[in-house]
């Protein structure tokens, strides 16, 4: 891999901290102009004038913004306010005077889709990720006062469809806007751009790879320390020197002798700090990251966690956030629903075709929370028109991945931007391609796994979840196990259903995929929740229904019936696992 190759592959990461000196928040108000016709867009320059005026972190939806709504989508929940296209937002922004000389980069956390940036009218960075913040290298700026304008376009920038849950309408919206962190980073010409940490609990060690930027003939030297979190307590220095070479921006190191290591699993989320500092000349740059120790492996049928046989209890995710229609980037947030999730004995979270923002993994990490992030869905009935159920046509009819060369190159990309943002976290346990890749070719994305997992083994992986299994994957999340048979199916009523039968033929082990799917009628009185962007018309449709035909006074009765009745078919699945024999399989994921 070439220099300049890898600096642009490791540009579109962030660094996990920077000191107060080195960062600048420009959240706050912004000037705002829509594009819906594209038109300055396709010019490619920023408009002349900017009538309105929105808050930054947010969305054109909780501006109230683009066009208002009327009546309701079929089956979903639906926007207030719609705007897909361009949307432009400018604001003034002031370089330090201790700035000077250094590189200024913009990071913007969450973006749907596309980014693009200029500085007083000048462009200079166009990038398109979905689960990874924006980080856009403006150069050195002069000190003082600059137009900072930002084009965001979250119409299909790749051709992947409007299905999956990170690009679709169905759960979260197809939003316009920047949410989560909004900052102007600086950084010394030499600096830590990224680090991937390698903690091993039974060699009572840790490898660290640092990347750098532009490193010269000088010495340089790393000192790392670790402190455990939970005592507050520093457990290890070290330093080392390194002769820099210029063509090589990685510095291998691994740290031995680290006795009394606690290790990181579900029940004992013990997390440290590793802290690192380059020195360079006169040149110093910082890093530090929270990391745990952790192994994960595989038998024939069980999944093992610090060789530990593990029951993966799992919900499943798609990106359900009512009131604001994107994901929060809150850690607090993601410490509320997964505290929720040991509440009810889960221990897992499958994200369905889209990875959450850095603040889920945190607190996965700290409250030992196994997660798996997927980046697509591509079934084969997205390729064409649905002419039967014409609300489930999907936008580009896209290929499968290794026959849509648009989606083929961002995918793979994402991929990497994924593993390396957030592959130090001890919650990151599993990582496949996505959801029912069924019209994909799984020759070709095996390559891409087989890649991925040479390098970074620091999870399991697969390359689909469900469709079919292939050599390199580690484990599967299915309702089938191809040439054998189904897994446990939804509508069982029975305990004794011999589960092991087909799972004990199966050569990896295997979670059982998107069971527990089981309406529950709906109160009316919750149609008065969705304060936020997305309305409840839909329940106001069918509450108009029920009023037609005189019942809609015993919603709370059929609430009640059919929660007892979910409660049951749960409880059915779970005797299910555990009078299997040995409980080999023993993992679940609920929806």
């Amino acid at each position: 891999m070439s220099f300049k190759y890898l600096l642009t592959v490791l540009a579109l990461g962030c660094i996990t901290f920077c000191s107060a000196q080195d960062k600048i928040s420009i959240a706050g108000p912004w000037k705002i102009r829509l594009d819906a016709d594209s038109l300055y867009y396709n010019q490619h320059k920023p408009p002349a004038e900017f009538t309105q005026t929105i808050q930054l972190p947010g969305t054109t939806d909780e501006a109230g913004l683009g066009s208002k709504t009327i009546g309701s989508d079929y089956g979903i929940l639906t926007r207030a306010f719609k705007h897909i296209g361009p949307a432009w937002y400018q604001r003034q922004i002031h370089i330090p005077a201790d700035w000077k000389g250094k590189n200024t980069y913009l990071l913007l956390e969450r973006v749907l889709w596309e980014s693009q940036v200029f500085i007083d009218g000048r462009p200079v960075s166009k990038l398109s990720p979905l689960y990874v913040a924006h980080r856009h290298n403006l150069g050195t700026l002069e000190p003082g006062a600059h137009t900072l304008t930002i084009c965001v376009n979250n119409d299909l920038i790749h051709n992947i469809g409007d299905k999956g849950h990170g690009y679709t309408e169905y759960t979260q919206t197809i939003w316009n806007g920047i949410v989560g962190k909004l900052e102007l980073h600086s950084e010394n010409p030499i600096a830590i751009r990224l680090v991937k940490t390698y903690p091993d609990a039974e060699k009572k060690s840790l490898r660290l790879e640092t990347f750098l930027t532009s490193p010269t003939s000088d010495d340089i030297i790393l000192t790392a320390s670790l402190k455990d979190l939970q005592t507050g307590k520093q457990v290890h220095t070290a330093s080392k020197k390194f002769a820099a070479d210029p063509e090589h921006v990685k510095i291998d190191w691994t740290i031995d002798g680290l006795e009394n290591i606690k290790s990181w699993d579900e029940f004992d989320p013990n997390l440290y700090e590793v802290s690192l500092t380059l020195k360079q000349g006169g040149n110093i740059s910082t890093w530090k990251d929270k990391i745990g120790f952790r192994n994960v492996s595989t038998t024939t049928h069980k999944i093992l966690v610090n060789s530990k046989t593990t029951f993966m209890r799992g919900n499943l995710d798609c990106v359900h956030f009512p009131l604001t229609g994107y994901p929060s980037c809150n850690i607090e947030d993601w410490e509320a629903i997964f505290s929720k999730y040991k509440a009810y004995g889960l221990n897992m979270v499958r994200f369905h075709s889209w990875t959450p923002p850095r603040a889920a993994f945190e607190a996965a990490d700290k409250l030992g929370i196994y997660i798996q992030t997927e980046i697509i869905w591509l079934d084969w009935w997205m390729a064409g028109e649905q002419k039967d159920r014409p609300e489930m046509n999907t936008k580009g009819y896209p290929q499968g991945l290794g026959k849509n060369p648009n989606a083929d190159a961002f995918v793979q990309a994402e991929m990497q931007r994924v593993i390396d943002e957030y592959g130090n976290h001890p919650s990151f346990l599993f990582f496949c391609i996505g959801n029912e890749l069924g019209n994909s070719d799984f020759d070709v994305m095996q390559e891409w796994v087989k890649k991925l997992k040479s390098a970074d083994p620091r999870r399991l992986y697969a390359v689909s979840t469900a469709r079919k299994i292939m050599p390199v994957d580690d484990y599967m999340v299915t309702h089938n196990i191809p040439n054998v048979g189904g897994t446990y199916a939804n509508s069982m009523n029975r305990t004794d259903a011999g589960l092991e039968a087909n799972y004990l033929k199966a050569t990896i082990p295997i979670i059982a995929h998107e069971v527990g799917q089981y309406p529950v009628y709906p109160e009316w009185k919750e149609i008065e929740k969705y304060k936020g962007v997305l309305k409840a018309r839909n329940l106001e449709g069918f509450k108009l229904v029920v009023q037609k035909n005189g019942i809609a006074n015993q919603d709370i009765d059929f609430h009640k019936a059919t929660g007892a009745l979910q409660q049951l078919l749960y409880k059915n699945h779970i005797e299910n696992i555990m009078l299997a024999p040995e409980c080999r399989f023993s993992n679940a994921e609920y929806e």
